[in-house]
């Protein structure tokens, strides 16, 4: 995903339930490169590499905060 700039919109999908949830971004964390090599799976749906953090708020809409990590898509388009 190419990186983008305070105030893009996009929506993320999860990719284990198809709910979806359109945000903006708030801003870019310092210590992004620490995601890299997390992996997320839901039955043999799996996903690897952090691109964002969502709001509980806007996570809670696409899945239970439990959760922690899931595999999803972000539609930039």
């Amino acid at each position: 995903m190419t990186r983008r700039t305070c105030g893009f919109r996009h929506a993320t999908t999860n990719l284990c339930n198809g709910k979806r949830v359109v945000t903006s971004i708030a801003d870019c964390g310092p210590q992004t490169d620490l995601f890299c090599g997390e992996q997320a799976c839901c039955g043999g749906t799996c996903a690897a590499n952090r691109l964002l953090d969502l709001t509980p708020a806007a996570f809670s809409a696409i899945a239970s905060l439990s959760a922690g990590l899931i595999p999803a898509n972000i539609d930039v388009g």
